[in-house]
């Protein structure tokens, strides 16, 4: 519905009025000149009404216009992204070791896997950094420091499938250092303890040829 201007009901209202009376006849009755106010008077009433009725209409469309509605902001802020979780100390040096054993920098490995040598939880990266020590002290060919983690890391995970490996390592190292029914010892041991593995069938045939 469209709204009308308040100036403009209020010229609408004015144009109902009667033109003012002219100047009034000289020796006019009195009678006469009371009457002409007398309809004056009342006319500028009934104008008077219309301009109120005319107001109140007015106030009542306004009242009932709808007034539109602000747009609604978001009071959330924008979900930032979950910070990733910082890596272990330990996970992050076993890494490093990882890639400079296979760049072939073994001591520098060795270096890496120091936290292994000490007694942990015996989590898995314990563990596999414990075997990656062994492998790193046997490219090194410090066959002392092999037997030792080697057995250790086959007494203290020995479900783990990498402990076969531990003691085939462990028996060759003996072997090297003319340790040979020690080592002989060793082999039986992972054919006993891991019948189905790849280590004890190698271990197997290590005794057949050497006997």
């Amino acid at each position: 519905m469209r709204l009308i201007a308040p100036a403009a009901l209020l010229g609408l209202a004015a144009c109902t009025a009667l033109p003012p009376a002219g100047p009034l006849p000289a020796g006019s009755p009195p009678q006469r000149i009371e009457a002409e106010l007398n309809a004056h008077t009342e006319q500028i009433g009934q104008l008077q009404r219309q301009i109120a009725e005319m107001r109140q209409q007015i106030s009542e469309l306004q009242h009932h216009q709808p007034h539109p509605r602000p747009a609604r902001r978001s009071t959330s802020a924008p979900a930032e992204p979950s910070p990733a979780p910082a890596e272990n100390p330990q996970e992050q040096a076993y890494r490093q070791a990882q890639q400079l054993y296979r760049s072939g920098s073994y001591s520098q490995a060795l270096h890496q896997l120091r936290f292994a040598e000490r007694s942990g939880s015996g989590g898995q990266t314990e563990q596999n950094a414990l075997f990656l020590l062994m492998q790193s002290h046997e490219k090194l060919r410090n066959c002392e420091s092999v037997i030792l983690t080697g057995q250790r890391f086959a007494t203290r995970f020995a479900a783990n499938p990498k402990a076969a490996e531990a003691l085939y390592s462990v028996g060759s190292c003996q072997w090297s250092m003319q340790q040979r029914d020690i080592a002989r010892n060793t082999w039986r041991k992972l054919m006993q303890t891991y019948p189905n593995s790849p280590a004890a069938r190698r271990a197997g045939q290590r005794i057949q040829n050497n006997r």
